[in-house]
C-alpha cells in the first residue's frame, strides 16, 4: 500500500466529481481527514472501464480515487459511474489538490446536500 501524501495522482472527472486517481492501493491511514477515499473496480473483461466505485475493492482493483466530496453509494455500498473517467492531463500531489482553486481552473462549485460538488 502506498502513502497518499507521497503519491502522484492524475486529476480526473468521475461524472460530476473532480478526483485524484492512482493505479496504486492507498493506505487509508495516510489520507487527510478532509478527503474521501474510494477504490475503483474495472470490468471483468479488463477493458479499462471504471465500472464500480466502493470503499474497498479486493478483486479487479483498477486504482484508488481521492475526492473532496463524498460520493453517494447505492444501498449495496457501491457507486456506478454514468460515464468513463475523464483524465484532465494534470498530475498532482494531495497537497496541490487541496490548494487547487476549482473556479480558476474552469470548474464550478455547487453546494449539495452532502457538501461541495465540483463540476467542469
Amino acid at each position: 500500500m502506498e502513502n497518499a501524501e507521497k503519491e502522484k495522482f492524475e486529476l480526473a472527472m468521475l461524472d460530476e466529481y473532480v478526483v485524484l486517481f492512482t493505479c496504486a492501493r492507498i493506505d487509508r491511514k495516510t489520507v487527510p481527514e478532509d478527503l474521501f477515499c474510494y477504490d475503483v473496480r474495472h470490468d471483468d473483461d479488463c477493458q479499462g472501464i471504471a465500472c464500480e466505485i466502493k470503499p474497498y475493492v479486493a478483486v479487479n482493483h483498477w486504482g484508488t480515487i481521492l475526492t473532496r466530496t463524498e460520493i453517494p453509494m447505492a444501498e449495496d455500498g457501491r457507486y456506478y459511474p454514468k460515464e468513463d473517467m475523464n483524465y484532465l492531463g494534470e498530475t498532482l500531489t494531495v497537497e496541490e489538490y487541496m490548494r487547487l482553486d476549482m473556479q480558476q481552473n474552469g470548474m464550478k462549485e455547487e453546494n449539495g446536500q452532502d457538501g461541495m460538488q465540483m463540476e467542469m
